[in-house]
């Protein structure tokens, strides 16, 4: 296991949706920047999971804002 950091962008209508970007190793979401600049019914995101792969964090990403999004 290993932690990954899931950065993406969040449809703003629907917050369960995400848009993943990239996933980086290690736990480096606090030092993601967030840019003055905004894109049009998107909210940027950033997390960390701790999975065996990239593809394993991503789909916990997909999993943690379908699921712990949409009921809070």
């Amino acid at each position: 296991m290993q932690t990954y950091t899931v950065v993406g962008l969040l449809l703003d209508v629907d917050c369960t949706e995400l848009i993943i970007a990239a996933v980086l190793p290690g736990p480096v979401a606090e030092q993601i920047e967030v840019l003055a600049t905004s894109e049009d019914d998107f909210t940027r995101w950033a997390e960390e999971f701790h999975a065996p792969t990239p593809d394993a964090a991503a789909a916990l990403a997909y999993d943690y804002c379908r699921t712990s999004l949409d009921e809070g």
